[in-house]
């Protein structure tokens, strides 16, 4: 009995599925239908055109934001400076003062965007801007040649010779004649460190001793305490800081004698942004035009400057 059960139910099963095969192939091999054809034709230019799509967008590039894209569309600029340069820039009861300070100011507000100042050293500042640890280095940075096809340099905002400047009561010195043999305060990586370095070698190559020491400073504070305390004999600094130093210690410094053929200083920024220093330099322009930069000028130094027009060297940004 079991066994005739078990062949009858088998017989039923295999009779489905021959009727399912059956009836599957009669839809497989059935003629579609017009509205059918077009569903059809509509499906496989849409997954074409989809293919299509997805092959370009992964041979395409990608539009990146510039440096100045990504500055107004995030309303702010972020800058690096060495407050440590009056009247450049510096610290005055913890704000940030200064003629780098206020032309800054009045460029961010042209731009529309907010300022965020970072205060760094500036040993490793111009190192910051190619690692694109911000988008501008608004500290004094000098036009020299070693440096114009690695950073964007803006229009220059001062141009200055470098100074010798020794204290007020010592009589040793009264110019480049009395050097030989003094120690010399030089900012490390300065163009005022490569001049000094110029003048030492000129001395020795005359038959004089040169300078005894050329010591290294992190910055010009570092220098003038330096001087001040006996450190050094002789101070570097960029002649529109005299004042500054006169006016904060009465009676300490004095001007010994003026080396080099002038310096021009500007900011800079990525060789990315080239963008960014463009909009920067039409805002300077704008004050320039206006007299704005000659009133800063009369305000920190003054006295009016008289600013190269070209001012960039061959290979520049």
């Amino acid at each position: 009995m079991g066994g005739r059960i078990y062949h009858v139910r088998a017989a039923v099963r295999s009779r489905d599925r021959a009727e399912y095969a059956i009836r599957g192939i009669t839809r497989i091999t059935k003629k579609p239908t017009n509205k059918e054809t077009a569903k059809m034709r509509i499906i496989s230019m849409t997954k074409t055109l989809a293919a299509g799509a997805t092959a370009l967008a992964l041979i395409s590039p990608v539009h990146a934001q510039t440096v100045l894209e990504a500055v107004t569309a995030n309303g702010k600029l972020t800058v690096a400076t060495e407050v440590a340069y009056p009247p450049m820039e510096y610290l005055e009861d913890g704000v940030v003062v200064g003629y780098g300070k206020d032309v800054l100011d009045l460029i961010v507000a042209d731009m529309g965007v907010e300022l965020e100042q970072l205060q760094l050293p500036w040993d490793g500042i111009l190192a910051g801007v190619l690692g694109k640890k911000y988008d501008l280095v608004a500290t004094s940075v000098a036009i020299m040649p070693d440096r114009v096809d690695k950073y964007a340099f803006t229009r220059p905002l001062a141009i200055a010779e470098t100074m010798l400047v020794r204290l007020e009561r010592d009589d040793s010195m009264s110019g480049l004649d009395d050097v030989n043999g003094k120690i010399i305060g030089v900012e490390l990586g300065s163009s005022q460190a490569q001049e000094v370095e110029a003048v030492d070698a000129e001395l020795k190559a005359n038959g004089s001793a040169g300078f005894a020491d050329i010591r290294g400073f992190k910055s010009t504070d570092d220098i003038r305490l330096a001087l001040a305390s006996g450190q050094i004999d002789i101070a570097t600094i960029p002649s529109f800081s005299l004042a500054a130093m006169q006016n904060q210690r009465p009676g300490v410094y004095a001007r010994l004698t003026t080396i080099g053929s002038g310096t021009v200083f500007a900011w800079v920024a990525h060789p990315d942004g080239m963008d960014l220093r463009d909009r920067v330099n039409e805002a300077l322009e704008k004050l320039e035009a206006a007299g704005t930069l000659a009133e800063l000028q009369m305000k920190w130094f003054g006295f009016e400057m008289e600013i190269p027009a070209d001012y960039l060297l061959d290979g520049a940004l």
